[in-house]
């Protein structure tokens, strides 16, 4: 029998690789998200997005796939200054990556159009802040809200919604000077909707809007039309109304903010929208969902209906698709989870549930060629009822999150979180990044101490990653003098407001500490100026030298220190933090003669491997 008992497991582990295949269909919704652009170059999708409630960063991820939007990468944030950091889009235009958003901006004393300037070639590498836009007239700078730019007939043109300005009317537009300035005074458009975006098509301009409430059902995509032969392009009466081109169904509730970009392959026309995730007016959750469109004979966009939870879509033409694909009704479970079939819109013959009791586990078997990172992304459901989440003016928001614990084999790698669904027949897609081992690798989801469970697995991809890890790795303690460690991840970046809260449910609101170690490579040669805030201690060693010892009970206070540091060299770094009472945060800021202060973005940091 032991001869036996060995062969089995290997059996079935092959078996588990064996019927790996690549994935090539999709349903919606993809993620949680609002507001989404998407634009293809060079072959890969990148996708530009800050959060809900009032966001103060930016981020940006890049796939090969476009149904996975690969991991996210905070590549701005200036919290002090910049509130409500909304709708931000990333443009390449003569040569350089821009980011355009709408924020509320303290030195302005109003929501104002904002442009970002990229660090490198590479937009996950970082972006420096080039200042707010004019985005008014004879009266002055002006508000503004969800700004757009299009080059059309060789000129840069930025729209942007009025909210509500005397002077003016719904969206506005000028021609800019530059990709970071604008001079002219703005003019109406004729378009009365929010979130103007462009498509270009066979000479013509079409700028779609977004017309009603958008936490309300009746959200919806409308546009206008614009061709030389109409008159100037900043002339109101120019613009042909399309009336509204996409709207709510019996299952995609205001569908709408929608942008636009062709295939990897340039053969297809694809848009991206959020649609709501609860039904009640006045909920504002969103998730991301896309599908493929054609032109009319006239050459204004058919955009159809929007593709509900059930619909099965092919994925773009030349898209790769997010890899191999694990069914999870074939993982090897225990501890009480188990096959399930009783749930819609599923793929192949179930899925696994029973995430009830700690130690229920779903493991599956991942064959890869070659150490190194690799995209896991998991589609589930998070179906779990709270009144307070899914009612007009939520009394919890954003909604709680299910989680279980991620292991590779064996080690435990993090607390994995998967955000509410509709139902739980409505299912969405959650990303890793994992270091794994050229051959067999075992991944498995566990219930345990600190997880909420709350989630179904419907299956599992694994494809190369695009983009290393980066972060620091994070150990973090039960006490204040770093000892009792509970719980050790990588953390992107050191940017945190815990509140009255901790880390991780195993951590007590109080009293707890952390370490963060890994390595910093900057992008300029010179003399960094490092900067920590914080509540309460902090210690920071650059290449092993101490330049911030602050291991007091201050809060809210920050010091800082310097070093010189070479472009492009790789150095240790070692950040220390311990919480003493109440509100608990820290975070690390650089600077230098080439560098504006900033958060430190992920780019630049790399984990102790």
């Amino acid at each position: 029998m032991k001869p036996l008992a060995r062969i089995l497991p290997l059996t079935l582990a092959a078996a588990l690789i064996a019927q790996a295949e690549p994935q090539s269909t999709f349903r919606n919704p993809l993620y949680q998200g609002e507001d989404p652009w998407i634009t293809q170059h060079e072959g890969f999708y990148y996708v530009c997005s800050s959060g809900p409630q009032n966001p103060t960063a930016v981020y940006v991820s890049k796939s090969p796939t476009l149904t996975d939007r690969g991991e996210k990468v905070k590549v701005w944030e200036d919290a002090d200054n910049y509130g409500r950091v909304f709708a931000p889009e990333l443009h390449f235009i003569q040569g350089k990556w821009y980011i355009y958003f709408c924020a509320d901006v303290r030195t302005e004393g109003g929501h104002m159009a904002v442009v970002l300037e990229s660090n490198t070639s590479d937009p996950l590498d970082g972006f420096t802040n080039k200042g707010v836009l004019f985005t008014g007239d004879e009266h002055g700078n002006a508000q503004a809200n969800d700004i757009t730019v299009v080059t059309y007939n060789g000129q840069l043109y930025a729209f942007w919604g009025s909210l509500a300005d005397k002077h003016v009317e719904g969206a506005v537009m000028a021609p800019m000077d530059s990709p970071t300035k604008i001079t002219k005074h703005r003019k109406e458009m004729g378009l009365h909707a929010e979130g103007p975006r462009a498509i270009i098509h066979n000479g013509k301009l079409i700028m779609t809007g977004a017309e009603g409430g958008f936490a309300s059902k009746d959200y919806r995509l409308s546009a206008l039309v614009y061709s030389p032969d109409a008159g100037p392009i900043d002339d109101k009466k120019s613009w042909k109304p399309l009336g509204t081109l996409f709207k709510t169904t019996e299952d995609v509730w205001g569908p709408s903010r929608a942008s636009f970009f062709t295939s990897a392959d340039g053969k297809e026309n694809w848009m991206a929208y959020h649609s709501k995730i609860f039904n009640a007016d006045d909920n504002g959750m969103r998730s991301i969902s896309i599908k493929k469109f054609t032109f009319k004979e006239d050459g204004t966009p058919d955009f159809g209906i929007p593709a509900g939870p059930s619909v099965v879509q092919q994925n773009p033409s030349g898209d790769p698709g997010m890899g191999e694909l694990h069914e999870a009704e074939s993982w090897q479970l225990s501890g009480g989870a188990m096959k399930a079939s009783a749930n819609k819109n599923f793929s192949g013959s179930g899925y696994v549930d029973g995430f009830k009791e700690k130690g229920a586990t779903a493991t599956f078997t991942a064959e890869v060629p070659a150490d190194g990172v690799y995209r896991v992304v998991t589609r589930y459901a998070n179906g779990v009822v709270v009144p307070g989440e899914q009612q007009s003016f939520p009394k919890i928001y954003p909604p709680a999150e299910g989680s279980l614990s991620l292991y590779v084999n064996g080690a435990k790698i993090k607390r994995t979180k998967f955000h509410r669904t509709t139902n739980w027949d409505v299912w969405m897609l959650q990303g890793e990044n994992l270091q794994l081992k050229a051959g067999k690798n075992e991944i498995s989801y566990r219930l345990e101490d600190g997880d909420a469970g709350e989630v179904t697995l419907d299956f599992a991809t694994v494809a190369k990653s695009t983009v290393e890890i980066h972060g620091l790795q994070g150990t973090y303690f039960g006490n204040r003098d770093l000892t009792d460690a509970k719980q050790t991840r990588i953390d992107p970046e050191l940017s945190f407001n815990w509140g009255n809260g901790s880390p991780d449910p195993l951590i007590k609101p109080d009293g707890f500490s952390a370490r963060w170690t890994g390595f910093i490579t900057p992008v300029h040669s010179g003399t960094y100026t490092f900067y920590s805030k914080s509540d309460n201690g902090r210690r920071l060693w650059v290449n092993d030298k101490q330049i911030i010892d602050k291991w007091t009970d201050e809060y809210d206070q920050t010091y800082s220190g310097t070093i010189e540091l070479e472009a492009g060299k790789k150095y240790p770094i070692k950040y220390e933090y311990y919480e003493d009472g109440g509100g608990a945060n820290t975070r690390l800021e650089w600077s230098s003669d080439k560098q504006t202060r900033e958060i430190i973005p992920s780019s630049r940091f790399t984990p102790i491997k």
